[in-house]
């Protein structure tokens, strides 16, 4: 199976709710990590923070599986 980029990645990568949530579910990990690094101290608990990401996870799924205006498009002709 070769993986190739989907045709119109530009509007994906600024249209989709699934990169959306996925940057969020990032950010959130990273801000923790940070957080607690620094100062030793935790902002919110692991089960809360590790509820928060699977829920943001759940939500990426989801909206990449849904057609969502703007980003989902046809394919262009001759395309396989």
């Amino acid at each position: 199976m070769k993986l190739t980029l989907v045709h119109n990645l530009e509007d994906v990568l600024k249209r989709a709710w699934s990169i959306r949530f996925l940057a969020l579910a990032t950010l959130l990990d990273a801000a923790q990590a940070s957080v607690s690094c620094f100062s030793g101290s935790e902002l919110v608990s692991a089960p809360t923070l590790s509820l928060l990401n699977m829920g943001l996870a759940l939500a990426a799924l989801f909206a990449r599986c849904v057609a969502q205006q703007g980003v989902t498009a046809p394919a262009p002709k001759g395309d396989a």
